[in-house]
């Protein structure tokens, strides 16, 4: 099934045969291509297009009044590929927003919240405060989407971003996470690695019940746009550190990172990318094996795997988006997403399975398009139908 795949450019006019995932036709399998093509990122590219030709044939066949085309949408770019300026304006709004008072919270709300000190720190807070309401749950990917497309749009509206949200594709970095082009210290990256911290032994993750190697860093961030940042919030659960008494307490600290090649060695090759893609047909088994549920061996999926290969902040499970790197790296997971909805559009658009509880703990209903999802600090809630499709509602951007 390794088709040709024409440029992006393409009219209307070309789709004359049936469209995988449109018609209703059976969407590819990781048989469809070799052990080497899955390893080498080409089962990936491959499938991606095939899901941007359907998402292009659906977007023609839509009402010709629709606000949102194929043409018009945001483009969203791997960080990589995006120009130094377009970098330099992403990260100069990153800490413009780390500057910025809250703009949501109250004065009546701020004694219980004595930790948000600025409008970035409302987005970290709201993520504390639902965490085990959007994590394993029938929401995990709709929510986060809607979360960082809101804080895209306060880079641009409040702090002069010119670009688009770009995306961490970790599967690029697999073979070495340390010399990953994104760590690099320079203007132009996204900060480097934490200070290096000598003597370290393993660490048992419990929850996971897996042992794991100490990364290459482990201290403040030295160099790059985020060295002299000031974490406020958090940490509430990681591993070898002292955790705050209480979820919002102020802790003013560095922004800590600690690189560990592997996380992505393990969970975020593009083997392991592709698999979660390819060989799970149903919402619910892709929602489990994404975030690493339900597995003896894929224990932290793509989505745990991305969070602990950069340590420090961005393992928090409640805290985790104190780290800008956060924004990126769930960009990626929406692009994981789209891609898998878009290789079956016919089955996969409108599909949901799950509650709004962690595990179903405590029980909860089973949540429906209809079920409003919160966003506290960060906007008003969102109707659950609203952000299911990046073409509609709330949403109008693709993923390159």
């Amino acid at each position: 099934m390794r088709t040709s795949v024409p440029a992006l450019a393409l009219v209307a006019a070309t789709f004359v045969t049936a469209q995988v995932g449109v018609s209703g036709a059976e969407a590819p399998k990781t048989s469809d291509y070799t052990a080497s093509e899955i390893a080498d990122g080409t089962a990936f590219n491959n499938v991606s297009r095939m899901a941007l030709e359907n998402m292009q044939w659906n977007t023609y066949h839509r009402n010709s009044t629709a606000n949102c085309t194929y043409e018009t949408a945001d483009r969203r770019q791997e960080w990589r590929t995006l120009d130094p300026a377009t970098r330099k304006s992403f990260t100069n709004a990153a800490t413009c927003l780390m500057k910025l008072p809250p703009t949501h919270m109250t004065a009546a709300d701020a004694p219980f919240y004595p930790g948000v000190k600025s409008r970035y720190d409302e987005y970290v807070a709201t993520h504390i405060n639902y965490t085990l309401q959007v994590h394993d749950t029938a929401d995990f990917f709709a929510w986060h989407r809607t979360f960082i497309h809101f804080w895209e749009q306060d880079l641009k509206n409040l702090c002069g971003y010119t670009g688009v949200l770009p995306y961490w594709n970790w599967a690029l970095d697999a073979e070495a996470l340390q010399d990953s082009p994104l760590f690099t210290g320079d203007e132009f990256s996204l900060g480097s690695n934490g200070v290096y911290i000598a003597n370290r032994t393993d660490t048992w993750l419990a929850v996971q019940d897996v042992t794991v190697p100490p990364g290459l860093g482990g201290g403040c961030v030295h160099s790059g746009p985020f060295a002299n940042v000031t974490v406020d919030l958090g940490p509430l659960d990681l591993p070898n550190t002292k955790n705050v008494n209480s979820s919002f307490q102020y802790n003013p600290r560095c922004l800590q990172r600690d690189l560990n090649p592997w996380f992505v060695q393990n969970y975020n090759t593009y083997t392991n990318l592709t698999a979660t893609l390819l060989d799970n047909i149903y919402i619910a088994d892709f929602q489990a094996a994404a975030q690493g549920y339900n597995s003896a061996t894929n224990k932290f999926g793509v989505h745990g795997g991305g969070h602990w290969s950069t340590g420090g902040s961005m393992a928090d499970f409640h805290s985790s988006p104190a780290d800008p790197l956060f924004f990126l790296h769930h960009g990626m997971m929406d692009h994981l997403y789209t891609t898998w909805v878009n290789l079956d559009t016919y089955r996969r658009q409108n599909a949901i399975s799950g509650t709004s509880t962690l595990g179903n703990s405590p029980v909860s209903p089973e949540m429906t398009l209809n079920d409003t999802l919160p966003f506290g600090f960060v906007a008003n809630n969102v109707r659950f139908a609203d952000v299911i499709d990046t073409f509609g509602g709330l949403l109008c951007y693709r993923y390159d």
